[in-house]
């Protein structure tokens, strides 16, 4: 059975299969009612999350993302805006002279990131996890524009791991617009991603 990365998330989280457009679009319709609610008051702030919600799951199709997982209570009665996007790149294979072992993928991972200008390549850092060694961190704020309210942004982190005894690569991508609460929101995802482990068998989360 092929291993597949899989996490421990903490609250309620809900799962979402990016390649069907219209169950993808009927489920965060769903989430967003369930989050924000139904009164004719609350239709733009429904608005607003379900559009950037529909945009991670799009953005998600259209890299092939295995899965994407909306948090919807990061704790009992405690809602968070997060997304976690896993997906395998099929061109991120390392060159024939990379060895399997973790190290070596990563920092040759790292090397070309930086080399190629990669977004957030000057923050990469490595993670500790179970899963194949670690995972190279990098994370950005990404501007949006500007709203009728205020200014629209979100952090992103990205966390690629290296798949074991091989010269591939995983990617677990985080993002929220909590982009205020930057270190805050940095420190739980790396102890999400800290769970990560590559397994046969599904956990609370497989990607």
């Amino acid at each position: 059975m092929t291993a597949r990365l899989a996490f421990a998330l903490p609250g309620e989280w809900l799962a979402i299969d990016p390649r069907d457009e219209a169950v993808s679009a009927g489920r965060v319709d769903a989430a967003v009612r369930d989050i924000v609610g139904a009164a004719d008051d609350a239709a733009l702030a429904r608005r607003h999350l379900r559009d950037r919600l529909r945009a991670v799951v799009d953005a998600a199709r259209a890299s092939g993302a295995h899965g994407v997982f909306l948090c919807l209570e990061i704790a009992a009665g405690v809602r968070l805006p997060a997304t976690l996007t896993v997906h395998a790149p099929s061109g991120m294979t390392m060159t024939p002279a990379v060895g399997t072992s973790a190290d070596a993928v990563l920092a040759t991972l790292d090397r070309s990131l930086r080399a190629v200008g990669a977004p957030g390549a000057d923050t990469a850092t490595r993670v500790s996890a179970p899963a194949g060694g670690g995972a190279l961190r990098l994370h950005r704020v990404v501007d949006d524009g500007v709203s009728a309210d205020a200014p629209v942004g979100r952090l992103e982190a990205d966390y690629w791991y290296p798949v074991p005894a091989a010269k591939r690569v995983v990617l677990a991508s985080f993002a929220t617009p909590l982009v205020h609460l930057r270190d805050p929101m940095l420190h739980l995802f790396d102890s999400i991603a800290a769970t990560a482990a590559f397994a046969s068998e599904d956990r609370r989360l497989a990607g």
